[in-house]
């Protein structure tokens, strides 16, 4: 047999081996594993071959307030070349040898143009995205749920958290938890004329039994939701989803949020912003009538924030019981403890069904796979005045996101007793 009849067996068997489609998480359109583009492993001073600027990388970058990012090795396009310069890994397309003897394996996404992890196609992709209205506190919750997901966290699943690359660490920490976390300083609401990058990290599992999870946390401003600015990637990026936080201000809710606002003595006006019903009929009316079912089958995690704000109406004792988990803070070691789960979902469903029935018999319908969470993601209400945080003490916050990893089967969960 052939060199070249050796190599066609080669490929021939690759492609029967499992694969998997991916999805870019960058700008969350989904392609076949064989029609990603290649990055020239470096440029060459040959016609064709020349650093250039990346008009389509650009592109997105400019989308997202992003510097240009200057000239780049060419972008290479499988199909311009034969099969004997096509490189598989376990059936996967990995690795292209272009017309100058340079293998690349760096393989880019063909619709943005931004890097794809290696494990792409190897796995299927993970992309966990953000729902809620403005000022819900997605991105104080992003930053104090990463924050712990880097150090609180592997010290009991052994799970490890890192930005998947240095360019994305450097951002989020300048951007998020340098001032929020080092400096105390209160983030700014995204604002809705303004679209965030999403932002990208890796999980990886000490025991190497899993392979790596690269998630995606979308955080956007809330009104994307119903905004035709955001809907077209937005929609792409539920689609796409493996998880859903929906994050709920339990100032949003009408029949209490008034309330709240005078026991905490707090400067904001809950009519300011989009109901919590407002913010699913969003999500409904673009994008679960478009499911057959017209029924969601992504686990969604619904996130009660702000559970700091709830201590004083539980000392009414009218929508909290006295003896509520809301405030107490828990640890999952090693497995998702299912009765720790059970209590607070249950809580939460009760206070749900007090404050805005309609909008929890709507979750119920619309999702068939809902958790209920409370967490409280500085430990105390910041001085909104002065937009400093006094204090930095996480309550609850990756709960919501473990529960995700054991409804995806990720981690395991059990109850309490059987441990």
């Amino acid at each position: 047999m052939g060199l070249f009849k050796k190599k066609m067996e080669a490929v021939k068997r690759a492609k029967m081996d499992e694969t998997h489609e991916i999805v870019c998480l960058y700008c969350f359109k989904n392609f076949d594993h064989d029609r990603v583009l290649f990055r020239a492993l470096a440029a060459v001073d040959a016609e064709g071959y020349r650093a250039c600027a990346d008009a389509v990388l650009d592109a997105y970058r400019e989308r997202f307030h992003m510097d240009e990012a200057g000239d780049l090795p060419v972008v290479l396009d499988p199909l311009d070349f034969n099969e004997v310069s096509k490189g598989y890994h376990r059936g996967i397309l990995s690795a292209l040898t272009d017309d100058h003897n340079q293998i690349t394996t760096k393989r880019l996404c063909p619709f943005c143009h931004n890097d794809i992890p290696q494990s792409a196609g190897f796995a299927p992709s993970t992309i966990i995205s953000f729902v809620g209205a403005s000022q819900a506190g997605k991105s104080v919750y992003l930053t104090s749920l990463v924050h712990t997901l880097k150090t609180l966290t592997p010290r009991n699943f052994q799970i490890f958290c890192t930005p998947i690359n240095n360019e994305m660490g450097r951002k989020f920490k300048v951007a998020y938890e340098d001032p929020l976390i080092e400096n105390g300083c209160l983030l700014d609401p995204t604002q809705k004329e303004i679209q965030q990058e999403p932002f990208i990290f890796t999980f990886s599992f000490a025991d190497g039994t899993l392979p790596e999870i690269n998630i995606a946390f979308f955080d956007a401003a809330g009104e994307g939701m119903v905004d035709n600015g955001y809907m077209d990637i937005y929609a792409s990026h539920i689609r796409n989803s493996s998880g859903v936080l929906f994050l709920v201000d339990p100032m949003q809710f009408r029949t209490i949020g008034k309330k709240i606002v005078l026991m905490n003595n707090l400067d904001y006006d809950p009519a300011t912003t989009d109901e919590p019903v407002e913010v699913l009929t969003g999500l409904v009316e673009n994008y679960i009538y478009k499911q057959a079912s017209g029924i969601s089958q992504i686990p969604t995690a619904v996130v009660l924030t702000k559970t700091d704000l709830l201590q004083p109406v539980q000392a009414e004792g009218e929508y909290i019981r006295a003896d509520s988990h809301f405030f107490s803070n828990y640890t999952h070691k090693g497995y998702f403890d299912l009765d720790a789960f059970a209590q607070i979902h249950a809580e939460v469903d009760d206070f749900l069904n007090m404050v805005d029935p309609n909008f929890r018999n709507a979750l119920k319908r619309r999702f068939a796979q809902l958790g209920f969470f409370a967490v409280s993601a500085l430990g105390a209400h910041p001085d909104t005045i002065r937009q400093r945080v006094a204090s930095f003490a996480p309550v609850r916050v990756d709960e919501p996101f473990l529960w995700l990893l054991y409804k995806l089967g990720y981690i395991s969960g059990t109850p309490t007793r059987a441990h």
